[in-house]
């Protein structure tokens, strides 16, 4: 595998994941991604394909046999290109801005700004139970110059024009888009997300997911129950309240609907006693 390690470490760094986030991708542990990275261990061959696709790298580059780059007829028929457009059409968060705003972005980026900040607003969404997937910044010549749109699945979950364009606007747009995450993350989760929180959450209590996740509460329920849990104004810092309710009630009913299931954990964790409860009431 030669420096396979080293070169996963620089395509990760170059798509702006960290080890969490690329490992939650790839349905791994970040322990088990950091071995590969250190060349403690290497990934199954199988799951070379997937590491490929996910960083958008070729299979010679990331093993140390070519340059990364494609042969002129590896994609005669352009399914690469079809395959990256479908993936990009998939992204759960994006950043679209004018082409007046595109040089803070360059400047951030030049500056090493650009993974500081938003590592730095990772780790600030995560105290909250907010996991915040990768965000796609492009700019786009069909909008207004000083415009920009933060999307989910392609719907529009915040627009602006701004006045004028400084060294400021790239942090204002990250500013932005924290607000945004916060108001409308229900928009922004999906399974994958889910399926993450749970791999996690699972190296810590083993007994609350072995068996539990997804084998009786499947990720997409648990989706549901999660998104009707934060649309009531809650966090998934409640995650593994979410499962243990979920799991109780349908133990007492297991013919329970999502929506019956939502409105149990909603009533047992928003009880009175809660601190938060008791805090907004007051």
């Amino acid at each position: 595998m030669g420096n396979f390690g080293t070169r996963l470490a620089e395509c990760r760094r170059n798509k702006a994941f960290t080890q969490e986030e690329l490992a939650n991708r790839l349905g791994v542990t970040p322990q088990a991604l950091s071995k590969w990275e250190k060349g403690l261990s290497s990934p199954d061959i199988s799951m070379v394909c997937m590491i490929c696709s996910v960083l958008d790298v070729s299979a010679d580059y990331l093993l140390g046999i070519g340059n990364g780059k494609l042969a002129e007829n590896e994609d005669a028929f352009g399914w690469q290109k079809a395959w990256k457009s479908l993936r990009d059409c998939l992204d759960p968060l994006k950043i679209i801005f004018g082409m007046e705003i595109m040089p803070a972005f360059v400047d951030a980026l030049n500056g090493n700004q650009y993974i500081e900040k938003v590592s730095q607003l990772r780790q600030r969404l995560a105290k909250e139970g907010t996991v915040l997937p990768s965000v796609r910044m492009m700019d786009q010549s069909c909008i207004k110059p000083k415009e920009f749109y933060i999307l989910a699945y392609e719907n529009v979950l915040y627009r602006e024009e701004v006045e004028q364009v400084d060294e400021k606007t790239f942090e204002y747009l990250l500013g932005k888009l924290e607000e945004t995450v916060r108001a409308k993350y229900a928009e922004i989760l999906n399974a994958d997300i889910i399926k993450g929180l749970t791999d996690n959450l699972k190296l810590q209590y083993p007994a609350l997911i072995t068996s539990i996740v997804p084998e009786k509460i499947s990720y997409g329920r648990l989706l549901d129950i999660c998104k009707v849990f934060i649309r009531r104004g809650n966090t998934l810092t409640y995650f593994p309240k979410i499962i243990e309710e979920t799991e109780r009630a349908l133990r007492e009913k297991t013919d329970s609907s999502t929506t019956e299931l939502a409105e149990v954990v909603c009533k047992q964790i928003e009880r009175p006693d809660n601190f938060w409860v008791m805090l907004n009431k007051g």
